[in-house]
């Protein structure tokens, strides 16, 4: 045997510790987010449980131990009590809906002995107690961090950077100059429409906002001048990284004013992730972009001095500026399509069921057509719309991993036909997902149009390929399929840029089912000596919905909060006796294809104004 080959007992060959690493960081990092949910045990849910009249007050406070009903709070009649339901086994939920003290309940599935998808989750604390929720997500931080080394290591030493490298486009500094011009002008026509002020850090009824984003937003409310720069702030910048001024150092502060930004866009509730995540997450992406090499103030200043030229040979550093939004919205709508079929109860619930007719008739009145109410005529359509929503939500992201330009614009036409589609039916129109279609476009056939001849003889004449991706490129794709693979197993929501994208993915067996399944669209109103008026300015949202309900039933922390919130949507609250929320129901005519409104159709409160607690508006 030769000597070269021979192997020593013992001693670990070159390059296997890398293998080793990667591995136990993507094991470890698999485990720990189920360790901890094992741990922790489920999260439990808000319930309403009606109570027999016959059920005295010890008799039910006994039962309630047994069934894990913590948090008691009365509703406005005599035997219904809202609860936070701990232990969600099917065996606990058999026992409390079968047993003869309780007449009915709310947000259960009676059943299947399992929740309603609607029910409002609460915290962890089946097993752990309060820590709960903490040890959860210290293990959801872990595992991100793991599995992105793990990934990290991988891509080092396989075969993902050849397969990054015949899926990435080979782009010139020229092309990649002329996108840095399109995107960031559609950038900054985005933001100057939609600008955001210190009046949005107090004008929230997101009574819910996570930990993260609940400091920052709380840093802000003490430094609004940070706000109130903000949109000069991106203006300079942003204009001067289109313009390709020190465009190593304009860009990044771009980004660093936009994510100030996304979190004050997030903070209030008539916003989400869901319309801006992707936004932000790709401009956090393009940071390692090299965009401005080529129709820059810098490359003029560069040619002034009598320097060289940045720009090197044609290659992948360049095609990932035009790229990497693509794989962004990419992954994110492959996370919608994978919750279409993995909330509802079978895999194929949500394309059988026709689910799109019923989201077109629950948005149909923002909706600037009404021809999303005649899907509800014919249900065969409705199963192929919604075949095709998921369909082109799950293919979309193929795209990133095909170079074949046709095939590109092909899917971005296809995501385009969707986006409008939203719009048509539901209104819903969100124009920072239209900006990033802008990767779609065959840019490559662009570039070559637009660019001079003797631009393209000299740049396309090297040998293309050698230009490689950075390190920091390579990092940034990685970060964002890990991400959103972690986000969407989890079903995390972390502002301002992850999210698991469930929007719509919710589905109904029967008109019937969705019908029942109608919320009151709450509307503030006050009493003064004036009369009583209506506060539009406060639009009461689910979490504010479930805290006056808790201030009705005597918490005087809930009732802070609500008049706190009051104060903060920006109305006058001097001589206000009480609130009431007014609460109207849509229902949809099924036969006449009509959606009614019944106005006042429920009412909470009135709750009184307590002059020890109301906040004061300032004069």
């Amino acid at each position: 045997m030769n000597r070269a080959d021979a192997k020593i007992p013992g001693e670990m060959q070159p390059h296997v510790w890398w293998k080793t690493a990667a591995a136990a960081c993507a094991i470890l990092g698999c485990a720990l987010p189920v360790a901890a949910r094992l741990a922790a045990g489920p999260q439990g849910a808000d319930v309403h449980v009606e109570w027999r009249p016959s059920v005295d007050a010890p008799t039910r406070e006994r039962l309630a131990v047994s069934y894990h009903l913590e948090n008691p709070r009365k509703l406005s009649d005599t035997y219904t009590w809202r609860y936070d339901l701990v232990d969600l086994s099917r065996d606990n939920i058999r026992a409390l809906v079968n047993d003869p003290a309780i007449g009915d309940t709310h947000e259960i599935d009676r059943e299947g002995y399992t929740l309603a998808p609607t029910a409002p989750r609460t915290a962890r604390r089946q097993r752990i107690g309060e820590w709960g929720d903490t040890i959860v997500g210290i293990a959801d931080a872990l595992a991100v961090e793991l599995l992105v080394l793990a990934g990290f290591a991988l891509a080092m030493r396989t075969s993902i950077p050849q397969l990054l490298r015949r899926s990435i486009p080979e782009l010139d500094a020229a092309t990649a100059g002329l996108f840095r011009i399109v995107f960031g002008t559609a950038v900054l026509i985005f933001f100057a429409s939609h600008p955001v002020d210190t009046s949005w850090l107090a004008d929230t009824f997101d009574l819910a906002i996570d930990g993260q984003s609940a400091a920052v937003v709380g840093w802000l409310r003490g430094h609004p001048w940070v706000v109130t720069l903000l949109g000069p702030w991106l203006l300079l910048t942003g204009v001067g990284f289109t313009a390709g001024l020190f465009t190593r150092v304009m860009f990044p502060l771009f980004v660093a004013g936009v994510l100030v930004w996304a979190y004050v866009a997030t903070s209030i509730s008539i916003t989400s992730i869901h319309p801006y995540g992707s936004f932000v997450l790709s401009l956090v992406a393009l940071l390692p972009s090299a965009w401005g090499d080529a129709f820059s103030v810098d490359a003029w200043l560069r040619r002034k001095r009598g320097q060289a030229s940045a720009a090197q040979p044609a290659g992948w550093r360049y095609g990932y500026s035009v790229w990497v939004p693509g794989l962004v919205v990419g992954v994110a709508y492959a996370a919608a399509a994978w919750a279409k079929l993995n909330v509802p109860p079978g895999w194929t619930d949500w394309v059988l069921n026709g689910t799109v007719k019923y989201h077109f008739i629950g948005d149909s009145v923002n909706a600037p057509v009404d021809w999303g109410l005649q899907f509800a005529r014919f249900p065969f359509a409705a199963i192929l719309a919604s075949f095709g929503v998921v369909a082109i939500e799950g293919g979309l992201v193929t795209a990133a991993f095909v170079r074949n330009e046709w095939y590109r614009l092909t899917l971005g036409a296809a995501a385009l036909l969707l986006f409008s589609g939203f719009y048509l039916f539901m209104g819903v129109f969100w124009p920072a997902w239209w900006i990033l279609l802008l990767s779609f476009l065959p840019w490559r056939r662009l570039g070559t149009y637009l660019t001079t001849t003797s631009r393209r003889s000299t740049e396309y004449a090297s040998t293309p390929g050698r230009d490689l991706l950075s390190a920091a490129q390579l990092v940034v794709i990685i970060v964002v399929v890990a991400q959103q693979l972690v986000s969407s197993s989890l079903r995390l929501e972390r502002a301002p840029m992850f999210s698991w994208y469930d929007m719509y993915s919710g589905t109904f067996a029967s008109p019937e089912a969705w019908s029942a399944s109608r919320r009151p669209l709450y509307r503030v109103v006050v009493s003064t000596d004036r009369g009583r008026a209506e506060l539009n300015a406060c639009d009461p949202y689910a979490e504010f919905v479930r805290q006056f309900e808790a201030a009705l039933d005597g918490s005087a922390e809930a009732r802070t909060t609500v008049w706190r919130a009051l104060g903060a949507c920006g109305e006058n609250l001097s001589g206000v006796h009480d609130v009431t929320l007014v609460g109207d129901v849509r229902t949809f005519d099924w036969d006449r294809l009509t959606l009614n409104v019944s106005r006042s159709a429920v009412t909470l409160g009135p709750l009184r104004a307590d002059e020890t607690r109301r906040p004061r508006n300032d004069p």
